[in-house]
């Protein structure tokens, strides 16, 4: 796939950087990514994801645009109100960036959709604000055989994590019990800072950006921020050898 004039002048800027060169601006050009949520996490994502060359954008996300969510996502406006937020956003992207095929799918993520939303992607990004979300998403990914990075912002603190498809250091069910039949609270409950989630949206992004250019990536790390303070931790996951889904016996073949 040579780049076209255009696209020459468009990733001009990345295109000098090592890391990408032509090579790596190809690789993303042809490169595949679900996008699990259009808020506060999934807004800022997509479009840098987009703005950076990566073809083929699959956001699927069954909200609606309100006031309440203009403040973190901020490629809304007022006009939106009352609309698809995964369909005004897939429109914005391309108007943005005519390279970029942008998929809305109105639908919310769970084990009934999962095939669908999961068909021919090279990599998941979690932008929900559930727990439960995020457990569909680790089960229906690691039976697809798929990478997925992770993030969650709440009140002032973030946390966002990779995880390789054969989650050889561990799953996100490994983390956290599966109490999937139960809600978590979320940013309606305990409200959320706009910046915040943008900056776990963007580490998230820039993760992506990592795999997707086939550089190394930090699997298997759990990362904390209390962006108000300032502070940050970077902790190791560990396989929890109990865990119900990527130590399950028939994984291992020794059933019976």
């Amino acid at each position: 796939m040579e780049l076209t004039d255009l696209q020459l002048r468009r990733y001009a800027r990345q295109l000098i950087l090592p890391d990408i060169d032509f090579q790596g601006q190809q690789r993303l050009l042809r490169s595949r990514v679900l996008i699990v949520g259009a808020g506060g996490l999934g807004v800022p994502m997509a479009q840098y994801l987009a703005g950076a060359g990566v073809g083929y954008l699959r956001i699927a996300d069954d909200d609606l645009i309100e006031i309440s969510n203009l403040p973190r996502q901020i490629a809304f406006s007022e006009q939106d109100i009352g609309q698809p937020k995964a369909s005004v956003l897939a429109r914005k992207l391309t108007e943005a960036n005519s390279d970029a095929v942008v998929e809305p799918k109105l639908l919310r993520f769970d084990e009934n959709s999962a095939t669908v939303l999961l068909q021919n992607v090279d990599l998941v990004l979690d932008a929900t604000d559930s727990l439960r979300a995020r457990l569909d998403i680790d089960r229906a990914t690691f039976a697809a055989g798929l990478p997925w990075i992770m993030g969650s912002a709440v009140r002032t603190f973030g946390q966002w994590g990779a995880f390789d498809a054969p989650r050889s250091l561990g799953c996100y069910h490994c983390l956290t019990a599966d109490s999937s039949h139960v809600e978590d609270p979320g940013c309606t409950q305990l409200g959320v800072l706009g910046p915040v989630v943008a900056l776990v949206s963007l580490r998230q992004s820039l993760l992506a950006l990592r795999y997707l250019l086939d550089l190394d990536v930090p699997w298997g790390r759990l990362h904390i921020s209390d962006a108000w303070e300032g502070e940050y931790a970077e902790v190791a996951m560990n396989v929890r050898h109990d865990c119900l889904l990527c130590q399950r016996v028939d994984k291992q073949g020794d059933a019976g």
